[in-house]
């Protein structure tokens, strides 16, 4: 049955009048906060007292904030890029996965790993390569023991991009040039959903351990999140207001903002020019008090990023702290993602390619279950899809239309 389009023509036309009215009402928020921000731009004592006050009076848990890394930024800057460096290495990874189908013959799980160094200003192409590993029931690895959960896999594949990314980098640290280290996702990492489990917690620290390997082999550890949802600042803006009479804290930990409203849409209006990046912020939060515990080195920053070649392309960059504390390093890493987002139009070259390593296509599939097939009947060993499975791929192979 194909998609019966005339039947969604009304509820088309409501969604596009409530966008409307949406836009509007945040084009009035947008100039509260945009004014707030200037006004407030170097005011530090205010924000500091802002700062302690919810630390003093609200279940932190709860808060999701920001606070200015150091008091030589305004809060309203917009950085212009700064000269690249003569020479870098630039590291990324980015992965995908096989979850375990009950439905087919046999139960096996693959996570592959897509790494691409890329040498600026070396005179030689990026090197690349892949990491696939094969998982199945009886592997033998009590570590890694076989799990068919996918949100497991998932985390067990988020590991793997971390600590293979560290790994690949090291090589390179030793050159003297500067090393960035690129991961698609956030740097303050946290397994939703699984985070008290033993698997959680284990992925957890693996992460921060991969952090912490980072730091010691100087590798400037960067996350960049394109299309970013976090409304830290605006939180922290409305904290601004904490110290006056009458004002309502418990707005700052369940925030009233609608769908889609957050700190972009403010940074899009502070940073005018492709290239310009916004001040140093570092992330207020349990995670991050968390990271900060494990090392004080780990606690997480972020900027903002007009990564676009026209236009306002904004995207997050996260950075751990001591490469946040050091302005040379930040100029680095400023400079050399900006550089690789202009290779691609608006979006990292290096990232794009280590997704396109990493991705396991429909063909591919076949093929590994081809292998698997072939190396089970040597050995006489059998296995039969479900009857479900069996019939979805008769169906989608030849579009067959089945009737009563």
């Amino acid at each position: 049955m194909t998609l019966e389009f005339e039947k969604l023509t009304e509820s088309i036309e409501r969604m596009a009048q409530g966008a409307a009215a949406r836009r509007e009402n945040e084009n009035v928020l947008l100039d509260a906060l945009l004014q707030k921000l200037r006004e407030n731009r170097t005011a530090w004592d205010k924000i500091e007292k802002a700062l302690d006050t919810a630390k003093g009076t609200l279940d932190m848990k709860w808060y999701r904030g920001a606070r200015p890394l150091n008091h030589e930024e305004p809060l309203d800057s917009a950085i212009d890029v700064p000269p690249l460096p003569a020479q870098a290495t630039l590291v990324a990874c980015d992965g995908s996965q096989i979850v375990p189908n009950r439905h087919a013959a046999f139960l096996y799980s693959v996570i592959i790993v897509g790494i691409i160094a890329y040498h600026h200003g070396q005179g030689s192409a990026p090197s690349q390569d892949t990491l696939p590993v094969l998982d199945f029931p009886g592997n033998g690895q009590e570590e890694e023991a076989f799990v068919d959960n996918a949100a497991i896999i998932s985390l067990r594949r988020d590991l793997a991009e971390i600590e293979t990314l560290v790994r690949s980098a090291e090589p390179y640290c030793a050159t003297g040039a500067p090393v960035v280290a690129l991961l698609d996702q956030r740097l303050l990492y946290w397994p939703v959903g699984s985070s008290g489990d033993d698997e959680g917690q284990r992925v957890l620290f693996g992460w921060q351990r991969a952090m912490n390997e980072a730091a010691n082999r100087n590798c400037m550890l960067t996350g960049y999140i394109d299309r970013p949802g976090k409304r830290s600042v605006l939180t922290f803006l409305r904290t601004l207001d904490i110290n006056t009479a009458g004002f309502d804290s418990s707005v700052l930990l369940k925030p009233d903002y609608g769908p889609g409203f957050n700190d972009v849409l403010l940074f899009r209006r502070v940073l005018q020019e492709p290239g310009q990046r916004s001040a140093v912020f570092v992330d207020v939060s349990q995670h991050n008090d968390a990271f900060r515990g494990r090392h004080t080195h780990n606690e997480v920053c972020f900027f903002y990023l007009n990564a676009g070649r026209r236009g306002r392309q904004i995207a997050r960059v996260d950075i751990p702290r001591w490469v946040a504390e050091d302005p040379n390093k930040v100029r680095t890493v400023h400079a050399l993602v900006y550089d690789q987002c202009q290779i691609m139009g608006n979006y990292p070259y290096v990232l794009a390619r280590a997704d396109e390593l990493a991705v396991i296509g429909y063909q591919d599939r076949e093929n590994l279950d081809i292998m698997i097939e072939n190396a089970m009947a040597r050995l006489d060993v059998g296995g039969s899809v479900t009857a479900k499975q069996s019939s979805k791929e008769v169906a989608r192979a030849g579009r067959t239309r089945h009737a009563i």
